[in-house]
């Protein structure tokens, strides 16, 4: 199994922390700052950085630092359009192929959503959000449109950290409802209905935020 580099590891370091929102659009994140706080040397730093700026997660902003850029609703409208396109491909793909057991595994993640029902923290029940879409793609068994997915996840997580406040609190029944809809309606062989829940499901997303 290949290590990952140095410049990897604080590229992974950073990237999480900007996800689970250490830093926001206000944060200033500064080279030497990195280079403490992971101790490594300026070169693995910078090149992570940089790597973050290509990827438009940051931006440098010169003899200042780094800051995340802001997500826009164009973005936001676009990554919700891009994931409907992999889901509802993935969706329908594994559906020929779907068992009971794959089914009892979406039921567990719902059944888990419903046990943390009382937590009034909306990072841990958009993780649960995300597992649930996680294995709804995985049953398609194509590594190309899970790791797409991923991206858009990613992208997603993102989006949440800077956007939502009492919006998750007033659609997170609605989301756990639809995920449950979803699985009824797979339960009773009927693709095109789970399709529509789905679409629904991620057309709330983009609705709560604008």
């Amino acid at each position: 199994m290949q290590t990952q580099s140095i410049k990897d590891q604080v590229y992974q370091g950073i990237l999480s922390d900007i996800l689970d929102g250490v830093y926001d659009v206000t944060s200033v994140i500064r080279e030497k700052d990195m280079i403490e706080k992971y101790h490594v040397s300026k070169t693995p730093v910078r090149e992570a950085l940089v790597q973050l700026c290509g990827e438009n997660i940051l931006r440098n902003i010169p003899r200042y630092g780094y800051q995340v850029v802001a997500i826009t609703p164009q973005q936001i409208r676009e990554v919700v359009e891009y994931r409907k396109v992999i889901e509802l491909g993935a969706l329908a793909a594994s559906f020929p192929v779907l068992t009971e057991e794959n089914l009892s595994e979406l039921e567990k993640l719902n059944d888990e959503v419903q046990e943390i029902e009382s937590i009034h923290d909306y990072k841990i029940h958009w993780k649960c959000n995300l597992e649930f879409h996680r294995k709804l793609c995985s049953f398609c068994g194509n590594s190309y449109l899970q790791k797409a997915l991923e991206e858009a996840l990613r992208l997603c997580t993102g989006i949440s950290n800077q956007y939502y406040t009492k919006s998750w609190e007033g659609g997170k029944e609605e989301r756990a409802g639809n995920h449950e809809r979803i699985v009824q309606a797979l339960r009773k062989k009927d693709l095109e209905t789970a399709k529509e829940i789905l679409a629904r499901d991620l057309d709330a997303f983009r609705e709560e935020l604008l």
